[in-house]
C-alpha cells in the first residue's frame, strides 16, 4: 500500500517556469549585463539556486546583487498554482494519504509561495527543502529525512515530478514514480507518463490496486 504521496514543486504544484525565468533572466542582466540563454535557463527548474549560480560560474559579489534584484524584479510577475492541483492535493488528504513536499527550493523560497498554497498547506504532514539537508535531489538524503521523521519506508511512498533529476531521484531512492507531464514534456516517452492534474488519481490508485 502506497500511504505517502510526495510532490515536487515547481512544474509539479506550481507554474513557476516563465516567472521565474523572466525575472531571473532581468535580474542578472541588469546586474552583469549578460543575457542568459532560454537553455541555460531551463536549469533553473531542477536544480537548487545555488548550483545554478555555480554553473553560470558567477563571483559571490555577483551573486549577491543578482539576489537583491531578484527580488524586485520577481515582483513584476506572479506564480501560480496549476488549475486543479490543490483540489487533487486535498482529495488526496482527505483520502487519508499522507502528502509531504520534497524541493530543490529552499525554506525562503518555498515560503514566497505561501501566498498561493496557503490553503492547502495544512495538507503537508512535511515540507523537505534543499537547505534541510548537505546533497538535495538527487541525491537521496532529502527521501531518508523524510522516511526517518514519518516513520515510513521507500515502500509506502510515491514521488510525483516533472523532470531527469526527479527521475533519477526516484530511482536512487527506490520509490514508484509518477512523471508529471501536464506542463513539462520532458518526460513524455515514460511509460506511466501522466498529462493530466485531473488523471493523477487514477495514477495513484494504479499503484496501489484500485
Amino acid at each position: 500500500m502506497k500511504k505517502c504521496i510526495v510532490f515536487d514543486v515547481d512544474r509539479t504544484i506550481v507554474d513557476s517556469y516563465m516567472p521565474e525565468f523572466l525575472s531571473l533572466q532581468e535580474a542578472i542582466e541588469n546586474v552583469t549585463s549578460r543575457k542568459v540563454s532560454e537553455e541555460e535557463m531551463k536549469k533553473l527548474t531542477s536544480l537548487p539556486t545555488n548550483d545554478f549560480f555555480k554553473h553560470l560560474h558567477l563571483s559571490e559579489k555577483e551573486i549577491n546583487l543578482i539576489n537583491k534584484e531578484w527580488e524586485i524584479t520577481f515582483s513584476k510577475y506572479k506564480t501560480k498554482c496549476f488549475p486543479g492541483i490543490k483540489k487533487i492535493i486535498t482529495d488526496l488528504y482527505n483520502s487519508g494519504y499522507i502528502i509531504c513536499v520534497i524541493t530543490s527550493r529552499t525554506a525562503e523560497e518555498f515560503n514566497e509561495l505561501d501566498e498561493e498554497l496557503n490553503n492547502i498547506l495544512d495538507c503537508f504532514k512535511l515540507v523537505v527543502t534543499s537547505d534541510i539537508v548537505k546533497s538535495p535531489k538527487p541525491n537521496i538524503e532529502s527521501m531518508t529525512y523524510l522516511c526517518k521523521a514519518l516513520e515510513l519506508s521507500e515502500e509506502d511512498i510515491i514521488y510525483i515530478g516533472d523532470n531527469e533529476i526527479d527521475k533519477a531521484f526516484a530511482q536512487n531512492c527506490s520509490v514508484c514514480f509518477i512523471p508529471a507531464c501536464w506542463e513539462n514534456n520532458e518526460l513524455k516517452n515514460e511509460e506511466n507518463a501522466c498529462f493530466s492534474i485531473d488523471d493523477l488519481m487514477r495514477k495513484i490508485n494504479y499503484y496501489n490496486g484500485i
